[in-house]
């Protein structure tokens, strides 16, 4: 069997292409960059989702709690934002009208758990809860009924209570779930 032969032309361009392969491999794995320092840990993001036809729709992070007037902005509401110093928490939405009015209000609960917020079991309606890992239309309603039935959950373990939620199912979805405080402190004496 006899190899192919390859003049010193020929050897010249297959060694410059080998070279540039070599090097554009290098390049797409960073080989030749030292890695980028991790995030700052303690940096917490503020997610508010901005709706209504008077702002440029979507979800805006901001590295503090923002005011109003600063979702406002952001967003490119109309005219000028109230003036309120209450500052806006994370998983809030923002409905702002044509006319300048706003609404206050929390983002659907599988917006939540995409951004990795937890859901408020003691507020959420049953549409937030059917975006829980494991529970669907029913249980989640079901939630709600109980929730109803019994006032509100003072703690997630509770939740155990309701028919269809064993030990396994809450200890899967306790991750994604939290109990504001409010609401547990709103009937004490």
């Amino acid at each position: 069997m006899r190899l192919p032969y390859f003049n010193r032309t020929q050897q010249g361009i297959i060694l410059l292409l080998s070279a540039a392969l070599v090097v554009l491999w290098a390049w797409r794995a960073n080989f030749f960059l030292t890695p980028s320092p991790p995030p700052p840990r303690d940096l917490t993001l503020v997610f508010v989702e901005v709706s209504g036809t008077g702002a440029h729709p979507g979800v805006y992070a901001f590295e503090h709690a923002p005011t109003l007037a600063e979702v406002w902005h952001k967003s490119g509401g109309a005219g000028m934002a109230p003036e309120t110093p209450d500052k806006i928490s994370s998983g809030s939405r923002v409905e702002i009208s044509q006319d300048g009015h706003y609404q206050l209000a929390r983002m659907h609960g599988a917006e939540l758990l995409t951004l990795g917020l937890p859901i408020d079991l003691n507020t959420a309606a049953a549409a937030d809860l059917d975006a829980l890992p494991g529970i669907g239309p029913a249980l989640a309603l079901r939630i709600v009924d109980y929730r109803n039935a019994h006032g509100p959950f003072q703690k997630i373990d509770d939740l155990e209570k309701v028919s269809g939620i064993g030990s396994k199912k809450l200890e899967k979805i306790k991750p994604y779930l939290v109990i504001s405080e409010t609401e547990g402190t709103a009937d004490a004496p």
